[in-house]
């Protein structure tokens, strides 16, 4: 017999959360179509994708509109009958915001839904890990935009669990709820994503040719890594995977102390701060890196540090299995010297029984730095992406 609950059947709830799921999951899929179309998609072409009757497509971009999330355009090109219209992604109407904290700054972004930023922000941090420059710049950024903030996404060096930072050494934070700190200042959902993730999230949406299994390492002030197994960044069983950073690599009295307590840290020998022998907490941004890369001594850390850092990557791909390495954050910028020591130490030491190493500098992070971040933010929100 079928038990009642909350008036009405287990099956009748049942099916009715089904339904809602079903209608949810066919409201992502057509606007997924609508973003992706870039203008050029039909009520019809989107049944033909999908397989809906048009009835049901009709009814799924109807609630879309009315939610001002989709807005009808000019008419498609005639195939012979009727001149269907276009539809597309209204992003005059909802932005996000995207922000990037790092120890000496903070910067944010409005973001339409098409991925454009509308206006950006810095703002140097007066002292690391100051969460008021952090609250200073989201006000900004509400404050110069009228249109609807869907949500909020924030880049961090740390380790990004939910609504908290469970750490980051470099900003000085643990267990930091960044959604309470910014309530009462922008009414959207706050969403964290660790920099090497969001990193490797900007670089995957425009450059697809290493595959869907990679490692993408990013070293600026620190070092972190994302790892990506069939196309979806790896979170780990305490949301701390690539977190290499602080994982000893030189042994004994001599290893130069970490930020974290320990000696030998990778992220104390490699870091682009540690290659370029600047002081913690340095501003990379407003500095020629490639310039300072062509010091003598600058070079000689620069080699050094590409031997180590090769040898623990070897060490990581092959546990993983992941053939493909991505460099980002601030090394691209130190020019093909690194890499290129990257990819000779790599083959000195061939890993027997595993895939030779490729690298190559990630394409994106200087170009779009809030792409990953408004990518993340976007796809938590509504469940799409501006990955083709």
């Amino acid at each position: 017999m079928t038990q009642r609950h909350g008036g009405g059947t287990v099956a009748e709830e049942h099916g009715k959360a089904t339904q809602a799921a079903v209608r949810e999951r066919n409201l992502t899929t057509a606007l997924q179509l609508v973003l992706s179309g870039n203008g050029t998609a039909t009520r019809a072409a989107i049944a033909r994708r999908t397989g809906l009757t048009s009835a049901t497509v009709s009814s799924l971009l109807a609630g879309l509109i009315a939610d001002g999330l989709v807005i009808e355009g000019q008419l498609a090109e005639s195939t012979g009958g009727k001149r269907a219209t276009t539809l597309r992604v209204a992003a005059e109407n909802h932005v996000l915001l995207a922000l990037l904290v790092q120890p000496g700054l903070v910067r944010g972004a409005v973001v339409d839904l098409l991925g454009d930023e509308l206006a950006t922000v810095t703002q140097r941090a007066a002292t690391p890990g100051s969460l008021e420059d952090v609250r200073s710049v989201v006000r900004r950024l509400v404050a110069s935009t009228s249109a609807r903030i869907v949500a909020v996404g924030v880049q961090v060096p740390g380790i990004a669990d939910g609504p908290l930072i469970r750490e980051s050494v470099q900003l000085g934070w643990t267990d930091v709820d960044l959604g309470r700190e910014l309530a009462g200042i922008v009414d959207a959902p706050i969403h964290l994503i660790n920099d090497a993730d969001a990193e490797a999230i900007a670089d995957s949406i425009t450059s697809d040719d290493f595959g869907a299994n990679q490692l993408f390492v990013s070293l600026s002030t620190g070092v972190g890594a994302a790892v990506i197994i069939d196309g979806e960044v790896v979170s780990g069983a305490a949301h701390r995977a690539g977190e290499i950073g602080h994982v000893p690599v030189l042994f004994g009295p001599d290893a130069p102390l970490c930020a974290c307590g320990n000696r030998g840290c990778l992220e104390e020998i490699v870091s682009v701060t540690s290659l370029l022998g600047l002081p913690h907490g340095t501003d990379l941004e407003a500095l020629d890196l490639a310039a300072l890369a062509a010091a003598p001594d600058a070079r000689e850390r620069i080699a050094d540090g590409a031997r180590v850092l090769a040898r623990a990557l070897l060490l990581v791909a092959a546990a993983l299995d992941v053939p493909n390495i991505v460099v980002g954050g601030a090394a691209p910028r130190l020019g093909p010297e690194f890499i290129g020591h990257l990819r000779a130490e790599a083959a000195r030491h061939p890993v027997k029984a595993a895939m030779p190493l490729s690298f190559r500098y990630a394409r994106v992070s200087q170009e779009h730095p809030y792409r990953g971040a408004a990518q993340y933010a976007l796809k938590s929100a509504l469940g799409v992406t501006w990955a083709r």
